[in-house]
């Protein structure tokens, strides 16, 4: 009886501060204009894209469970888990992940990732007026002048920490800095990511909630901007089996609410067969040219040691198509 009041009292309070952060971040998701540290957005995860960015409220997460909703890291099966990405994105850029999580008991489990975002090299050229090429080179057509080449990139580095704090309600946060460049100039700021978890009592409903990329305005060389803050609320469910069974069916539905573009909702799929196979598919609504997702997966033990090899698809109506693969360890 006891402890059914303390759960009771720990639902309440995690659903006030949920109000709270909702009610204190209102008025800045309302604005909308120029973000910067626009790559923390993106997914991360083959298993996360593939689920059309869905996976808040999904507890069966390894370590890259610290990218999707921090809380979910303190739900790792084992002491040791391990995640490494790598991801094709538009253009030639390429978008790369690595994360680590340790479970400690009594004490909750820490975690420390790296999110990289290359652009690869660049030319850097100079432009000439008409004038001047005519006294250069007299030659119209040729105004740029090649001048060598230059790098272009981003990364946060972070640390992550996630306890149960009952049966049913978890908490996580990541504490992360993140930095810019292009050529000689670059941009910094420390930001902070809340998440949330819990389990209801009514069947298998989960409920997860991601507050993301909280901080002050940096500045670009004399240009300030905005961090790119989102909130995401998000329910996922079994209609089939449950997650501890050999074959599953899970269900994620998120609302989106970011500071630098309309809202949208996303739903995402995960089908588990044998403890083996695992199919995935999502569905983004909002977006202009991209929406849908999918991707597989391969479930495996090996000498006491968990293995799933990921990999996702994600469609845009005019670029190409991006490919991502992660592999997750528990050990």
């Amino acid at each position: 009886m006891q402890r059914t009041k303390s759960h009771i009292k720990t639902t309440r309070g995690a659903i006030l501060l949920l109000l709270c952060a909702v009610s204190l971040f209102a008025e800045e998701f309302q604005k909308t204009g120029t973000t910067g540290f626009v790559f923390l957005n993106l997914p991360v995860s083959a298993r996360y894209s593939a689920m059309g960015e869905t996976g808040i409220s999904s507890p069966n997460g390894q370590a890259d469970g610290m990218f999707i909703n921090p809380a979910l890291i303190a739900h790792t099966r084992m002491n040791n888990a391990f995640s490494a990405t790598y991801g094709q994105w538009y253009l030639g850029t390429g978008h790369h992940a690595a994360s680590y999580v340790r479970k400690i008991p009594t004490l909750g489990s820490l975690g420390v990732f790296m999110n990289l975002f290359d652009f690869g090299e660049m030319e850097r050229t100079r432009f000439f007026a008409p004038e001047e090429v005519n006294s250069f080179s007299g030659d119209e057509n040729n105004i740029y002048m090649t001048l060598g080449t230059f790098e272009a990139g981003a990364y946060a580095l972070g640390l992550s920490y996630a306890r149960q704090m009952t049966d049913k309600f978890t908490v996580g946060a990541n504490l992360k800095y993140v930095r810019e460049f292009i050529a000689e100039y670059h941009a910094q700021n420390v930001l902070v990511d809340m998440g949330f978890f819990y389990q209801t009592t009514f069947s298998s409903l989960r409920i997860g909630a991601f507050l993301k990329n909280f901080g002050l305005e940096t500045q670009y060389v004399n240009e300030k901007f905005k961090m790119p803050q989102q909130m995401t609320l998000g329910i996922s469910f079994e209609p089939y089996g449950s997650l501890e069974d050999p074959t599953y069916l899970s269900l994620n539905i998120e609302a989106v609410h970011p500071n630098d573009m309309s809202e949208h909702i996303n739903i995402g799929f995960e089908s588990r067969i044998a403890n083996l196979l695992i199919l995935r598919g999502g569905y983004k609504f909002g977006y202009e040219y991209e929406n849908l997702t999918a991707g597989l997966g391969i479930h495996f033990v090996f000498k006491a040691r968990s293995f799933d090899l990921d990999m996702s698809f994600m469609h845009h109506q005019y670029m190409n198509t991006t490919l991502r693969y992660t592999l997750n360890m528990e050990l």
